[in-house]
């Protein structure tokens, strides 16, 4: 079975980290574009790619205000890649375009999902804080799935799992934060611009302070609904359902933390639409895990994340041959990461088949600067 790529790039300055990251992978940032570029003029999307380069551009003002050496390590990615600025700005918001538009099909069977679980200290088998990820979406796009290491001296190194030339998916860093999403199905917030997503997640992992990480996700202003879990070494997790409306806070019970890709807080009393799978994959892990509180372990979450009830809109997504091409969703990456040593192993493809590889550190020393972790 393939492997995940692993790339790691550095840089005196963002503009400096995003041209090596663009020049290292930039055979799969413009082959993963090519795609895209495809994707969107064949009408699956409702827009056309050159359509969606001129809105991107309306999404600067506002990471220039969240977060303005993101946009700099944007522009060093074109860079490096030698492709279009507008091209990398619509990689990292093509969730927002679509989501703007509304014109695009949001069946269950196509529209991309993800499924989430995060196990503490009290739950766990050996005492550790375990994260555990699926990530759901377009089986064409899984060409483009990298791991993603970021060297800096200005704050913790972080290992993230990506899509070659956005800023990040999920991930952790050597402090002991690590964030894992899901998208909301069929949520939409009314404000038409904010900050994209991979801008907001890179931002929390770049924090090596519980609160500061958890700080960014309030200081965002985010026009489309999002589910952030993040996880911290010293036994605790957080959950926020990002609505325009605000954000919602989910906390563990029991040690445990599971989720999909609706809303699940209590102080929201209605679903809009019709969701599909994601009503059950929530349920199904929780199924796996929660009888276990105490005694989970890192085998125990990846083997929740392959359950395959509702095959093939299951936890474990396989792409439906009902479907076209281009239109079949399947689970392109599985990680789990032990929060608290700090490490992190991950497969490329479903997770009933991919082999897991774990992912280390070019300098593990450095996670000694963040050893004097006060537990919960």
């Amino acid at each position: 079975m393939e492997q995940l790529q692993k790339f790691t790039i550095y840089g005196n300055t963002p503009e400096e980290r995003g041209i090596m990251y663009g020049t290292k992978c930039k055979n799969l940032i413009n082959n993963i574009l090519s795609q895209y570029k495809r994707f969107f003029n064949d009408g699956h999307v409702g827009i056309s790619w050159d359509e969606a380069r001129r809105e991107s551009k309306k999404f600067i003002p506002y990471i220039n205000e969240y977060s303005p050496e993101l946009l700099e390590e944007i522009y060093g990615i074109a860079k490096g890649s030698e492709s279009n600025f507008e091209d990398i700005l619509v990689l990292n918001s093509r969730s927002e375009i679509m989501t703007l538009v509304k014109k695009y099909k949001s069946d269950e069977e196509e529209i991309d999902g993800c499924s989430s679980a995060v196990v503490l200290t009290e739950a766990s088998s050996d005492g550790h804080v375990i994260f555990g990820q699926n990530w759901d979406t377009y089986s064409w796009q899984g060409y483009g799935s990298i791991v993603l290491e970021v060297i800096s001296d200005e704050g913790p190194d972080l290992m993230l799992l990506t899509e070659a030339g956005q800023l990040a998916r999920y991930g952790f860093n050597q402090a002991g934060i690590a964030l894992g999403v899901n998208s909301l199905h069929k949520t939409y917030n009314t404000e038409v611009f904010g900050v994209p997503s991979t801008f907001i997640r890179r931002k929390f992992l770049h924090q090596d302070r519980w609160v500061d990480a958890t700080n960014t996700i309030f200081k965002a202003k985010s026009m489309i609904p999002m589910y952030y879990i993040g996880a911290f070494a010293g036994g605790d997790a957080m959950g926020f359902e990002m609505l325009n409306e605000g954000i919602m806070v989910l906390y563990p019970e029991n040690g445990l933390i599971v989720h999909s890709n609706h809303i699940v807080h209590k102080g929201y009393s209605y679903q809009r639409e019709s969701l599909g799978g994601t009503l059950y994959r929530n349920r199904r892990i929780e199924r796996k895990l929660r009888p276990i509180v105490g005694s989970i372990a890192k085998e125990d979450i990846i083997d929740s994340f392959k359950d395959h009830f509702g095959y093939p809109f299951a936890v474990c997504r396989h792409g439906d041959p009902r479907k076209k091409e281009m239109d079949r969703i399947s689970t392109l990456a599985c990680l789990v990461i032990d929060v608290t040593e700090k490490q992190m192993w991950a497969c490329k493809g479903t997770p009933c088949e991919g082999e897991f590889t774990e992912f280390k550190w070019t300098r593990p020393e450095r996670a000694a600067d963040w050893e004097n972790i006060v537990m919960w």
